[in-house]
């Protein structure tokens, strides 16, 4: 009998700190937004230990994706290229920045730059 391999997934991206759950967490509900954990999120060659999907309100569609590795922070928009920064706290203040709108103002009223 022979073994068919599978190419194996590598995985990316690291779990969120409780502390970083708790910050993203009220900051999507204090913006409307609703917050996913997706573990094992990925496709058949890649895998992420854990991505948070941002929801405008009761929508299936996400409107953002956010993951982590060791030095940084990735947010994507459903469509648009994915951006890197220093902090889950740098990533909203740049998400405020683009949509134009206090960052405790992001509601479906602002639209990007």
């Amino acid at each position: 009998m022979s073994v068919i391999r599978l190419p194996s997934k590598s995985v990316k991206g690291l779990s969120f700190s409780i502390a970083e759950l708790i910050l993203i967490r009220s900051w999507a509900e204090a913006n409307a937004l609703r917050m996913v954990v997706r573990l094992d999120h990925g496709s058949e060659t890649e895998e992420y230990e854990e991505v948070l999907a941002l929801h405008l309100g009761a929508s299936d569609l996400c409107r953002w994706i956010m993951w982590r590795n060791a030095e940084t922070v990735f947010l994507q928009p459903l469509i648009g290229p994915t951006h890197r920064y220093d902090s889950v706290a740098g990533a909203f203040e740049a998400l405020a920045e683009k949509t134009r709108c206090p960052l405790t103002d992001i509601k479906s009223a602002c639209r990007p730059a």
